[in-house]
């Protein structure tokens, strides 16, 4: 439901009361898909409303804080930085939030899925938009034929109040739907929402059943009772119903769940991306034993090792025999009496008896690679039992935790496979360390000369960078975690306050960004950098990783 009309009806509301009287401070893209829109509240907050698009288990959702945008970045509808937010609503026909704005212009937050947009209009016309900006400048706004011509819960409303116009809109639909238990286009009710009215009422056609149910869902959509929790198995869910999600937190607000929906959706699809990868090495590994295994044939050595042995005895029994020409010698078959001569090839260089010392050490040299062959076969008989075991295992899990628990469980099989990298010499001894979790670990510099070598010699581009803001302090360089890591980054940025001067403090703020905004500038002493798109967090100062 994180796209649901009713979500955003009530996300607006919401945002109304907190921006309503402040001002917009700036527009940009933090990354692909991803439209930032920052504000200052009236209460001089700031507050990031983060608009997603082409990722269907996402479509917006706020955070606390300033995220400044990176300088090499264009900002996006510039011309209405630091304008007057006047009122936040939701448009009455369609899923599109309006931020009305001083001087008579709305901002449209358009979350229409992969259409997810952000649109400047006046007076009924585009005149800037963040994406598809020349297809949609200089349009008309709303669109003929995009909106319905009455609103959305004014219909549902009355379908609500009418019982004999609901019963008419279901006899309508049925008159012309392809499909028999199709449901009338119920205004603001999407695929899923048609679904849970279905499975309420019993999966049953009776109009009097489904208005009963249609009536129940619309009460409780208007006063929600805002969840989030996961489905069986583990994927995030969110939704404004009565009834009970598995393993749900009640939210006290649609935005707070929102968050919290969108954190764990965050934290679900790097899982699955992590489990698609580490699947896909796996099944590599598996197809490779599997490639190997047929080539290898026991057997076929054991065949050759018997012939080398036999020509050996053969050519022993016939020392006697003059040869019939120097690459060759017919012998009678002593192993099969009244049988034809055997033809042996001979080296012309060897006389019999050499030659048949020859053959008897290719039958022990075939016979070794036999006995290897098999010890072989095994150990991949053996690996790729272990191979299958371990992507049904990784095809179970459901949760980050999960993931990591089983990294933990099976990195030395892992790393012995190549799927994990080898464990290198630690470069960090230079530093102080803090292992956050399986795979992050925190880098804290000792001094500003440490501070300098941490930031600009170890640091790799994407680690995290974290330092106390506006107090002296350790530079910290957090690696194996991802912007999304939101528990490693909090846990990090804790150690960063306590190795500041500004340990002694109740909450200390902390700026934390990717190591390639940190750079150095000129005439600034060692350790002195200059930081951009940093974001910012308060955090309790704390002595270790717990």
């Amino acid at each position: 439901m994180h796209r649901n009309y009713f979500t955003f009806y009530h996300a607006a509301t919401e945002l109304h009361e907190r921006l309503a009287g402040g001002f917009v401070f700036e527009i940009h893209s933090p990354r692909k898909d991803e439209l930032s829109l920052s504000f200052i509240t009236a209460k001089g907050e700031h507050l990031q409303v983060l608009v997603i698009s082409r990722i269907p288990e996402l479509s917006f959702y706020t955070r606390e804080g300033m995220s400044r945008k990176n300088p090499r970045s264009a900002s996006l509808l510039e011309s209405i930085c630091e304008r007057e937010v006047t009122g936040v609503e939701m448009s009455p026909c369609d899923r599109e939030i309006l931020v009305r704005l001083s001087g008579e212009e709305t901002l449209v937050l358009r979350l229409f899925g992969s259409e997810a947009n952000v649109l400047l209009t006046r007076g009924g016309v585009v005149t800037d938009a963040c994406r598809s900006r020349n297809t949609l400048v200089g349009r008309p706004y709303p669109e003929s034929g995009d909106h319905a011509n009455e609103s959305i819960l004014g219909e549902l409303d009355r379908l609500a109040q009418s019982r004999e116009r609901f019963f008419g809109r279901v006899a309508e639909h049925r008159s012309v739907a392809t499909e028999k238990n199709a449901l009338p286009d119920l205004p603001g009710f999407d695929r899923a929402l048609q679904r849970n009215l279905v499975e309420r009422a019993g999966g049953t056609e009776n109009p009097e059943a489904l208005f009963t149910i249609f009536q129940d869902m619309f009460y409780e959509l208007l006063d929600p009772l805002v969840q989030s929790g996961a489905s069986a198995a583990g994927k995030p869910q969110f939704s404004l119903l009565h009834q009970p999600l598995p393993g749900a937190e009640i939210c006290s607000s649609v935005l707070e769940g929102l968050n919290r929906y969108s954190s764990a959706m965050w934290s679900w699809l790097h899982t699955a991306e992590a489990q698609r990868e580490l699947s896909g090495k796996l099944q590599q590994q598996l197809r490779r034993t599997e490639r190997e295994l047929q080539e290898f044939s026991p057997l076929e050595s054991e065949k050759k090792a018997a012939e080398y042995e036999t020509c050996g005895h053969l050519l022993m029994g016939a020392l006697y025999r003059e040869r019939s020409a120097p690459e060759s010698i017919n012998v009678a078959d002593i192993f099969n009496p009244g049988g034809a001569d055997v033809e042996i090839r001979l080296k012309p260089e060897l006389n019999l008896g050499d030659n048949a010392a020859a053959y008897f050490r290719k039958a022990s040299k075939s016979r070794g690679r036999a006995q290897s062959m098999r010890r072989r076969r095994g150990e991949l008989e053996k690996r790729r039992v272990e191979l299958e075991g371990l992507l049904d295992e990784l095809s179970g899990l459901s949760s980050p935790k999960a993931v990591k628990r089983f990294l933990e469980a099976h990195t030395s099989c892992l790393r012995k496979s190549g799927i994990v990298p080898p464990k290198a010499a630690d470069p960090s001894s230079p530093f102080r360390t803090f292992r956050l979790s399986a795979s992050a670990t925190l880098y804290i510099g000792k001094n500003a000369r440490n501070n300098e070598q941490l930031t600009f010699t170890f640091a790799k581009p994407n680690d995290i960078w974290l330092h106390a803001r506006g107090s002296a302090g350790s530079h910290c360089v957090l690696r194996g975690a991802s912007m999304q890591h939101r528990d490693e980054i909090h846990r990090a940025a804790g150690i960063a306050a306590w190795h500041s001067a500004a340990k002694h403090s109740e909450l200390v703020p902390v700026m934390y960004t990717l190591k390639k905004h940190v750079r150095r500038a000129k005439n600034l002493p060692p350790g002195q950098v200059v930081v951009e798109r940093e974001e910012v967090i308060l955090v309790r100062p704390s002595k270790d990783a717990q």
